[in-house]
């Protein structure tokens, strides 16, 4: 526990990952939420081909990484806006409902969002929980 103080972890698992397992060694390890909480998990999304990735056919015994993010996720960061129209933006965010109602939805460009819609969302902590259906 010597050296400088660190402010925040931030995971990022690279393409398509299962964000499940992740999430449950927080839950499940007291150890690790005795210095870290975790603080949300956030989806990446390429709007030009998640419908696709959706609806991909897998096989037996196996999940469906993008449906995964989608359902567990706290944000979704729908990027490449720029390379879809109007119209399929809007598809996407309906079909993104259905799966989960709950996740705030972000639009980007070339990844580029505010560093406050990544930070301190507090998603996990127990008082956001009160007002919920």
């Amino acid at each position: 526990k010597q050296g400088g103080h660190i402010d925040q972890v931030m995971i990022e698992t690279t393409g398509m990952a299962d964000p499940v397992p992740i999430v449950r060694t927080f839950m499940a390890n007291p150890e690790l939420t005795t210095d870290l909480r975790l603080d949300a998990v956030i989806a990446m999304a390429d709007a030009k081909n998640l419908l696709g990735r959706l609806d991909d056919e897998i096989e037996e015994g196996r999940v469906n990484e993008a449906y995964q993010q989608i359902a567990f996720a706290d944000k979704i960061i729908l990027n490449k806006l720029d390379l879809i129209t109007t119209e399929q933006a809007i598809a996407t965010k309906d079909r993104i409902r259905e799966i989960n109602k709950y996740a705030k939805v972000v639009g980007s460009v070339k990844g580029r969002v505010r560093m406050s819609e990544l930070l301190n969302i507090r998603a996990h902590d127990m008082c956001n929980f009160v007002n919920m259906d």
